[in-house]
């Protein structure tokens, strides 16, 4: 696949997100605004968005292949968990430092907002429409790592996790595999699935602006701070470790090209924004979570094109023509 179509799916992308910041920057977005804004994203569009994707799609019909993207998705998580741990612990870099925070931050890639315009971008819309089917059930799985071992280790506790996972996105995942299964997605008004499309659109536009948002209101109220440690280490394991064993992964999924599209896709990707806020409500250390955030966010404009590119060049599985 030529290089110039992934920057040209790719910048857009960032181009969306940087109008987003910048409107925050200029108060068009007010904490207020931002905040009605992901309950919009997390109840209603996202919500359409996946429900325009998951019912009758071929990739998604088989139990094993979903129970296994599920775990792959989990599984991947946890292991990234472990493998920041370990570099945290090796660069010294204590718990009061932020170690914790350090792990969930770096170990979470951004696996929602940011792989689905590129895959919609890189991949023709038949072909894209059954890898995002995918792509919303292997982050079922990233969410079942994050809202029980991500929390536990940021708090030291577990309550209440199993409940922070019904939410709207969850729940449209489950009715979406269930109709997929049972095949009545077939018997789903026309007028119903047209109105679900129309929200489902406005999902990524949306979505992007959002993450813009949030990443210029978490810099106007965390105070940023170099730590090189954090930074470079970071930046390491996002973009040179973590992509390595994710495509060591990918090796193993042949029963599924989707899936390894998928984990090509999320082996790119840099940190998700979410952490930081988790590390203000959990106990972590937000301004940890912001140097990780940001600095693989900006290597990302480089190393995400790089190792798509890389990865899906390797797999030979670019856009059937």
């Amino acid at each position: 696949m030529p290089i110039e179509k992934i920057l040209l799916s790719t910048i857009p992308v960032f181009i969306v997100v940087a109008i987003g910041y910048l409107i925050r920057r200029l108060k068009v977005v007010t904490d207020e605004s931002e905040s009605s804004m992901m309950r919009l994203v997390i109840n209603v569009l996202y919500p359409c968005f996946i429900l325009s994707n998951v019912p009758g799609n071929k990739s998604l019909q088989s139990p094993s292949v979903v129970v296994t993207t599920i775990a792959v998705g989990a599984g991947l998580i946890l292991g990234a968990f472990l493998l920041c741990y370990l570099v945290g612990r090796a660069l010294k870099i204590t718990k009061e430092q932020g170690l914790n925070t350090f792990c969930v931050a770096t170990a979470i890639q951004n696996y929602g907002f940011i792989p689905i315009p590129l895959i919609q971008g890189i991949f023709p819309k038949e072909q894209s429409d059954q890898i995002l089917g995918v792509l919303f059930v292997h982050s079922l799985g990233v969410e079942i790592a994050l809202w029980t071992v991500g929390i536990m280790i940021l708090s030291g506790s577990s309550s209440g996790s199993w409940k922070r996972l019904l939410n709207g996105p969850t729940i449209a995942i489950a009715i979406g595999l269930f109709l997929n299964f049972t095949g009545l997605f077939q018997y789903i008004p026309e007028v119903i699935n047209r109105s679900t499309d129309m929200l489902g659109l406005c999902a990524i536009p949306v979505s992007l602006i959002l993450v813009g948002a949030s990443l210029g209101g978490v810099l106007e109220r965390e105070r940023w701070e170099n730590d090189w440690r954090v930074m470079t280490a970071s930046s390491v394991l996002r973009f040179a470790i973590l992509p390595i064993v994710f495509i060591g992964v990918v090796s193993m999924m042949t029963f599924s090209p989707e899936l390894q599209t998928v984990l090509l896709v999320q082996a790119a990707m840099p940190t998700a924004i979410f952490p930081i806020v988790l590390a203000k409500h959990f106990g972590g250390l937000p301004k940890v979570a912001v140097q990780v955030c940001l600095t693989t966010s900006l290597l990302s404009l480089i190393l995400t094109p790089v190792w798509l590119k890389l990865g899906l060049s390797i797999f030979s599985l670019g856009p059937i023509e």
